[in-house]
């Protein structure tokens, strides 16, 4: 599909916010709060339709220290990232139906792996710019009430905030408050557009202990240069997905030329046309999602929800990584963690090659898959694997050091 139009790109972000809206209310915002809302989108190219698969909201992280070996916390609670996950959730359903000869946006191939119907494609919107390097954005006239707005909170609560001292300069740029790796060279920190070093890699905005999460900018990247599907997926598909196009919101911030600094080329010398499967268009919504930040006294959503369209119609809330109104006693249990946990989400990958006896034998031989830790199964893609370490070198060059703790394994398989 060519570029969107700037009608279909407003019934999309329509389609999108209509469908926060129709949510119930446990999870969504309150009084005095806002929130980012994500979402992923199918587009049908023989009908000329479009639906909302997945959908996320949220702009929570938790700290280092409150990672779970188990995969039953949820490091990241940012609306893309919500949303990616849902979807996740969204495409094994529909792996799983093409596997029983149910209606699907998949076919089986080669009696084992899955591919891509050709008429579909998939459309990402967000009603705000992601957090990190594509925050960092030249203030211009349409920006300048939001950056007076925000310019007296602090500085590490919230992205696109601006530097009250400089807010008047003609050359300034929106802030961040997605930090620099602590192994890298830190921000100048100087006056005006000299504030941050662009083009690098950042972990999530936040106060006490620090989240070893990367920003959504870097994330996102990592999805258009790598494919949204990530390694477990990778390993039963013909192909690596790409999200074609994405919409951001009105009344926030925005420029296309930072998405494609930060999202695109960064620092790298080769061409992102030279590099990429796939190149994605960018687009900008008319419409404003109606509970982006306007005002410096509100306060962040403490939750986040999660829906995805599935059988079941996925709806979930969590509150620092975990699934709200789970009792104190089960809190620990892992099977009373987030559907979108690694946990959860690796027991679906398991539970669908526990129903392909050819797919199974291909990935893991002989070995039963309750002997294979989360970490070992995801370094089975190695041609994913491949692809994410010649980003990283090219694309990157650095990213956040994690401790390669989720060696669990599942040992009930449905």
């Amino acid at each position: 599909m060519p570029n969107l139009n700037q009608t279909l790109v407003d019934e999309i972000a329509e389609s999108c916010i209509r469908s926060y809206r129709n949510l119930p209310k446990t999870g969504k915002t309150v009084n005095n709060e806002w929130t980012v809302l994500s979402c992923i989108v199918q587009y049908d190219m023989l009908t000329k339709s479009h639906e909302v698969v997945s959908l996320g909201t949220g702009s929570k992280c938790i700290g280092a220290n409150k990672l779970s070996s188990q995969g039953n916390i949820l490091n990241d609670s940012h609306a893309e990232v919500i949303a990616r996950r849902g979807f996740l959730i969204y495409l094994y359903e529909n792996i799983s139906n093409a596997n029983e000869n149910k209606q699907s946006i998949f076919v089986l191939k080669d009696h084992y792996k899955y591919t891509l119907k050709d008429n579909i494609e998939f459309i990402f919107y967000s009603s705000q710019m992601p957090c990190g390097d594509a925050s960092i954005i030249p203030k211009t006239e349409d920006s300048s009430d939001i950056c007076e707005l925000l310019s007296s909170n602090k500085r590490e609560a919230q992205d696109d905030l601006c530097d009250v001292e400089n807010k008047k300069k003609k050359v300034d740029i929106h802030r961040t408050g997605a930090k620099r790796l602590l192994h890298d060279e830190q921000d100048p920190k100087e006056s005006g557009e000299n504030y941050h070093r662009v083009a690098q890699v950042r972990t999530k905005p936040g106060r006490g202990d620090r989240t070893l999460s990367v920003s959504c900018s870097d994330k996102i990247a990592r999805w258009i240069h790598c494919g949204v599907q990530g390694s477990l997926l990778h390993l039963i598909l013909l192909k690596f997905i790409f999200i074609k196009h994405f919409i951001f919101g009105s009344g926030v911030p925005y420029s296309e030329e930072t998405l494609h600094r930060a999202l695109l080329q960064r620092e790298s010398e080769v061409k992102f046309e030279d590099r990429l499967k796939e190149i994605p268009y960018f687009y900008r919504t008319s419409l404003i999602f109606p509970h982006v930040r306007t005002d410096i006294n509100q306060r962040p959503a403490a939750s986040s929800v999660v829906w995805a369209k599935t059988e079941n119609r996925l709806f979930e809330v969590a509150v620092q990584g975990k699934k709200l109104g789970v009792t104190k006693k089960k809190a620990n249990d892992l099977s009373s963690s987030l559907s979108i946990s690694k946990y959860k989400l690796y027991k679906k990958f398991l539970e669908l090659l526990n129903t392909n006896k050819e797919l199974k034998e291909n990935i893991c031989g002989t070995e039963p898959v309750e002997n294979i830790p989360y970490n070992e199964m995801k370094r089975k893609a190695i041609q994913y694997q491949e692809q994410w370490s010649e980003t990283k070198e090219v694309f990157f060059k650095s990213w956040t050091l994690k401790p390669d703790i989720w060696n669990f394994c599942i040992n009930k398989i449905s």
